[in-house]
């Protein structure tokens, strides 16, 4: 995949994304429609089409790699164990110190946040403050969200990883070499995130750190552990919202 086919590849799923929350989340809203319906659509069903279609193109190649082989689902190994450690530690602390970017890059027009966005992903949110609503949704006694946000992370981070590194690193590998993880990482923040793009800053250290690992081990699994614990941490936050103990 060269670095033409990856800005395609990328930017395409990223425009979808971005006008769908830019303009198909409002639209929804006027029509009643819940933004938990909304933004789940508008951010999942673009990657979950094209997820679809690499799997096609897996099986219409003729199966000459096994999926496993082809997608670098391999074992994770005790090596492994010790790179998801010091990439969680590094990918936490870091967003921690940069989370102030967000807010501070909403001044400037080109990063301000769209008119309709759930709480969680407002930039001036703070964990110190509690959630009230998730996705539109009052928390307090709603025990469903946590069902709710497990499967939101079955498909961003298996859709994700799958996509992004199982699918298209190897592809970059062939044309970009050493240096694939660089662009995958980089269009990953920069295209497919486009629709939150005030936290660019903060997004950097993970879009760099994942594709780094997953290329230097030749392993996804390492990108969906690191992926997975970092977003599955918002139920800290959500669940003593539910129970009503912040």
């Amino acid at each position: 995949m060269s670095l033409t086919r990856s800005l395609l590849f990328f930017g395409i799923p990223g425009l979808a994304i971005l006008l769908g929350i830019w303009f198909g989340v409002p639209a929804a809203s006027a029509r009643g429609i819940t933004l938990i319906v909304s933004w789940s659509a508008a951010l999942w069903l673009p990657i979950v089409a094209m997820l679809g279609w690499t799997v096609w193109r897996h099986q219409r190649e003729g199966l000459r790699q096994s999926f496993r082989d082809r997608f670098w689902l391999n074992s994770i190994e005790g090596k492994h164990w010790i790179a998801i450690i010091i990439g969680l530690f590094i990918v936490q602390s870091s967003e921690i110190l940069l989370s102030p970017t967000g807010a501070y890059l909403t001044q400037f027009p080109l990063f301000a946040p769209p008119e309709i966005i759930p709480e969680l992903f407002d930039p001036s949110f703070t964990p110190e403050t509690g959630l009230s609503t998730f996705f539109g949704i009052p928390v307090r006694g709603n025990w469903w969200l946590v069902l709710f946000w497990l499967g939101w992370l079955l498909v961003n981070i298996g859709g994700e990883e799958l996509l992004w590194r199982g699918y298209a690193l190897p592809l970059q590998e062939r044309y970009l070499g050493k240096w694939a993880w660089l662009v995958n990482g980089l269009c990953w923040n920069l295209l497919v995130h486009a629709f939150m793009r005030w936290n660019v800053l903060t997004l950097m250290p993970v879009s760099l750190i994942i594709p780094f690992l997953v290329q230097r081990y030749r392993n996804i699994w390492i990108g969906i552990v690191i992926h997975g614990v970092g977003n599955a941490l918002v139920l800290v936050i959500l669940i003593p919202a539910i129970a009503g103990w912040t």
